[in-house]
């Protein structure tokens, strides 16, 4: 149900979705859940009660959405400077379509935004990656199986990289581009048998870099052992 009219101050009569096809933009500070849409503004029948001199429900004094910016087609692009107060945290912005009074769902979940001290974007990749697996190989070899879980957020890696961080000798890092898959593989050779050695994990993006996580592993020179009989059967 629609209910406006403005010679009325008793009635809410604040329509910011009429007309044609727009967008509307909405933030949140420090988490998804901190974005307000429509609902929670709009008052229920009792609230009718209250109209008079000491209660104003004109347009002009209580809205009845939480929008930031709004624009109208054929304009494609937001135009939002974040308040000194919010900077330093973490913002998250919220697109939703509206027409002739109606408002859609959100376009798409939130998209979350990092800033610094003085209102600038933190460079950061907020992807989760972890090891699955070490495999030994013959000589000396070890063979790393990881994922990477992207998130539209922050950065895209360019590449993974795994370095050593404790052990002996000198252990040149190996690295793997980021090709958008979730799963990776890279082998290490030629260290030395029967060591223990730590190894990190990172994705890089420039000079961005973020630690995804550490794994230890011993070394073996002669790998593991050949297959020697397979026996089959019958299922």
């Amino acid at each position: 149900m629609r209910i406006y009219c403005p010679s009325m101050h008793y009635v809410y009569n604040h329509r910011p979705f009429a007309g044609g096809l727009g967008a509307a933009l909405y933030v949140g500070i420090g988490s998804p859940q901190n974005i307000r849409y429509r609902r929670g503004l709009v008052p229920d029948g009792c609230d009718f009660a209250l109209w008079g001199p000491a209660s104003d429900f004109g347009g002009e004094v209580v809205k009845k959405t939480l929008y930031v910016e709004t624009i109208k087609s054929p304009t494609a692009q937001f135009s939002y400077t974040i308040p000194a107060a919010y900077y330093g945290e973490e913002s998250y912005f919220q697109v939703r379509t509206h027409q002739a009074d109606i408002e859609n769902e959100s376009i798409y979940r939130p998209q979350a935004l990092q800033t610094d001290g003085s209102g600038n974007g933190v460079n950061e990749i907020r992807g989760r990656g972890r090891f699955l697996s070490v495999e030994k190989r013959d000589g000396g070899t070890l063979r790393f199986r990881f994922v990477y879980d992207s998130v539209r957020d922050g950065l895209q890696p360019s590449q993974f990289v795994i370095t050593k961080t404790a052990g002996p000798g000198s252990v040149d890092p190996v690295a793997v581009t980021h090709s958008g898959l979730r799963y990776y593989e890279l082998d290490i050779p030629s260290l030395t048998d029967a060591t223990e050695y730590t190894f990190q994990l990172a994705a890089e993006n420039g000079s961005t870099t973020a630690v995804l996580d550490t794994i230890t592993a011993t070394a073996d020179a002669a790998g593991p052992p050949a297959v020697t009989s397979l026996t089959a059967e019958e299922c």
